[in-house]
């Protein structure tokens, strides 16, 4: 059974109820919603149709954040000539003692997701003279990035409050924050969504990959954003990074992502390159909790055949792969029980882990153990079973819990045994607590089924 999650982004070619229901038949997890293809009533609109259509889906709704974008007239760059720009044509904001762009002589200025490229000369109140380095048509609307740029002010724009709004109002398991630079854009997010939401913290800019270790501290997971990321750092040492942020969230016991062209050429395909091939298995290979299709699911010419393919490839690569006990000998009293439990189910060979829990918090310690045995979750609600859905190798089912542990034991391997989960002869190592239903895990149990 499959132990890495996978992310579908919802689109123009997904919407459609019959496909939208095909996307979670065929693996999908997570279904995400990207904020910056769609208006705050779309995403209401969107969030009520994934609810209806598919209920035990987890929704992640990503939002666009202060993405830079060049707002003037068309023209031609021309290497080592000079060229001023505005404040306003960058999309930064017309700051008179350039307090918030940070921007200083010798910085880089990429545009057009760095095609072009130049080098700041010299700053103005209101604008920025640059040096073309490596020139070329400059468009309206393309992209804008300042890689050596720690761009103060808010995570947020206007849109981005009315979408976590909606996200808070709807209660989606996950929203993903972009353009994190700090731990504080995290923390302002958290001040709006309260405990609603899990925050996925977008790691793509340099200044986000310097501070990731305090950014999982305040976050639920990362994700290795590599669209802008591999604008912003040299396109080499991309693969590296990719590995520091599955590793140091699993260190950390967060979620981690990992997103952008992982099955490109499915957009139009209906089969995946070797070198896609490739790149999954490496991303399943660094330990990251999900995979994340975008176009191929949102404007592809199959979204179902995606995901299927993703699936197929995420469980050849499992089968290959043994993961590091990171989490636990980093964090030896948090995991001390978990690590117990996940150790013991090695040792003798386990089919699966039951965590009886009502946050999900003792689950996705176990996930972060990486026990290599199937992981049920059981829990009483349905919104922390569809936030353990990003949770690696956690497989969520819902059941009543009792003041009697045993009870509740119990009814969590029913519920298992309904959905096929575990079977006659099956060992199972129980994680669970004594004291309160509510507790963390304390105790642990040696089950054979029946």
């Amino acid at each position: 059974m499959r132990q890495t999650k996978i992310i579908a982004t919802v689109g123009p070619a997904s919407i459609d109820t019959q496909i939208l229901g095909g996307l979670v038949d065929a693996g999908a997890d997570v279904l995400r919603i990207n904020c910056s293809h769609v208006t705050t009533a779309v995403l209401a609109e969107r969030i009520d149709l994934i609810r209806t259509v598919r209920p035990q889906a987890a929704i992640l709704v990503d939002i666009q954040g202060p993405k830079l974008r060049y707002a003037g007239e068309a023209q031609t760059l021309v290497d080592g000539t000079e060229v001023t720009f505005a404040f306003s044509q960058l999309g930064l904001p017309d700051a008179a003692d350039n307090s918030t762009a940070q921007l200083e002589p010798g910085q880089r200025v990429l545009l057009d997701d760095g095609r072009l490229e130049g080098s700041i000369v010299s700053v103005a109140k209101d604008a920025i003279t640059v040096r073309v380095v490596r020139g070329g048509e400059l468009r309206k609307n393309k992209g804008v990035n300042l890689p050596d740029t720690d761009v103060k002010g808010s995570v947020l724009s206007a849109k981005d409050r009315a979408d976590l709004e909606v996200a808070k109002r709807t209660n989606v398991e996950f929203v993903a924050v972009s353009f994190v630079q700090r731990p504080s854009d995290v923390e302002e997010v958290r001040s709006i969504l309260g405990p609603t939401a899990h925050i996925i913290a977008k790691i793509e800019r340099p200044q986000a990959l310097e501070r990731i270790e305090d950014i999982c501290r305040v976050s639920d997971g990362v994700m290795a954003a590599r669209g802008d990321l591999g604008v912003e750092l040299p396109f080499q040492v991309v693969p590296a990074a990719q590995h520091r942020i599955a590793r140091t969230a699993l260190r950390n016991g967060v979620i981690s992502v990992c997103a952008t062209e992982m099955l490109e050429s499915m957009t139009s395909s209906s089969r995946a390159t070797r070198a896609e091939v490739a790149d999954v298995t490496g991303a399943v290979r660094d330990g990251f909790d999900a995979v994340m299709l975008s176009g191929e699911t949102a404007v592809g010419a199959n979204p179902v055949r995606a995901v299927e393919v993703m699936s197929a490839i995420c469980e050849a690569a499992e089968r290959d792969v043994t993961l590091p006990v990171i989490f636990a000998d980093a964090n030896p009293e948090t995991a001390a029980v978990t690590a117990a439990a996940s150790s013991l189910a090695r040792r003798i060979g386990a089919d699966a882990l039951l965590s009886l829990t009502y946050t999900g918090y003792s689950a996705r310690l176990l996930s972060a153990c990486r026990p290599g045995s199937l992981i049920i979750a059981a829990t009483p609600t349905e919104s922390t079973a569809r936030k353990l859905r990003l949770a690696w190798g956690v497989h969520p089912v819902v059941s009543p819990r009792d003041a009697d542990v045993e009870v509740s034991i119990g009814a969590g391997l029913t519920a298992a045994r309904e959905q096929a989960l575990v079977k006659r002869g099956d060992k199972v190592v129980v994680c669970a607590s004594r004291l309160s239903p509510r507790s963390d895990a304390d105790t642990i149990w040696l089950h054979t089924e029946p």
